[in-house]
């Protein structure tokens, strides 16, 4: 009697463990921590494969086989966003899933991070795979081995850091901390918009023209006139939302290059490639290859140190 007792408690855990076994992952997410790991050590423990989640996923979308091509290139942008950024990148911070959002698909404006196996709510995320798996997918034409479970990031969950919630000098401290391209890392912390800098750059002057230190953001943009008569008034209220809202956003340039502007509320940066950007690049100084400067509005807070006149 004992025994058959046994059997009847063991007999629906058994079954239960082959329904989850039929979907694939759903046997990996159970309880733990769903804090983001840190990328760099994500793959210096070959935990992950680099190429093989969504490291090059704005080249995966347009056709781009993860499972055939190479994912640990030598030359090119997947290298540079691989070997050059990922694998730098000592922060748990989210990015962007999608480094060039264009067109818009499922997951624009989204932010992913690699986390613990252990993890019960990916927030539709997956699993990537490690050296081991890429080689079964490969070389013996098998299933690939999932190794690694990565989140869609949700920013007002703990342990989250999401890139998208900084502010542009945070992001720009953080590559420098890592050492990693400054431009790559502001088009994987903020969403893109196909508007550029020249389509802009009148709004923000008379935004900053509005200026005074009782107004905020939104109302300085309402106390400028609205465009009308022009044929761009969809591209002004875009514009108008994207300052309100004080979002850091990327003004993208033509054919998605790496010199652009990003807007922040009244704030605008423009990123720019130094004149000796070659010799700082393949000196593996990446962070030093691009400058991000202030063009208006912006108001870093002042050291603690500053010496304040108007009380002498």
């Amino acid at each position: 009697m004992a025994t058959k007792a046994v059997i009847a408690l063991v007999c629906p855990v058994l079954a239960a463990t082959i329904a989850l076994n039929a979907n694939g992952n759903a046997t990996k997410a159970t309880s733990g921590s769903c804090d983001c790991m840190n990328w760099a050590e994500v793959y210096w423990r070959n935990n992950a494969m680099c190429g093989r989640a969504n490291e090059l996923y704005f080249l995966s979308k347009m056709g781009f086989s993860a499972s055939y091509a190479a994912t640990e290139p030598i030359t090119g942008m997947p290298h540079k966003m691989c070997y050059d950024f990922f694998k730098n990148f000592a922060s748990t911070a989210c990015v962007n899933i999608d480094l060039l959002p264009f067109p818009e698909d499922e997951f624009t404006g989204k932010q992913w991070c690699y986390v613990s196996n252990d993890c019960a709510n990916l927030n539709g995320g997956g699993y990537a795979t490690n050296i081991e798996g890429f080689s079964q997918s490969s070389w013996h034409n098998l299933q690939s081995a999932s190794q690694q479970a990565w989140k869609i990031c949700d920013p007002t969950e703990p342990g989250t850091p999401a890139l998208s919630v900084k502010l542009v000098p945070e992001v720009v401290a953080l590559g420098e901390e890592s050492d990693v391209s400054l431009s790559r890392i502001l088009k994987l912390a903020y969403p893109a918009v196909n508007i550029s800098w020249g389509e802009a750059s009148l709004l923000w002057k008379a935004i900053n023209e509005a200026y005074t230190p009782d107004r905020t953001v939104a109302e300085m943009v309402d106390a400028v006139p609205e465009l009308t008569g022009w044929g761009s008034e969809a591209v002004d209220r875009r514009l108008r939302a994207i300052a309100r809202s004080e979002q850091g956003t990327v003004l993208d340039a033509p054919g998605h290059g790496d010199m652009y502007h990003v807007v922040q509320g009244r704030a605008a940066y423009v990123v720019q490639r130094i004149v000796l950007g070659d010799m700082a690049y393949l000196g593996g100084h990446f962070s030093e290859e691009y400058t991000v400067s202030c063009v208006m509005g912006c108001a870093d807070a002042e050291p603690r140190s500053a010496l304040d006149l108007s009380t002498m």
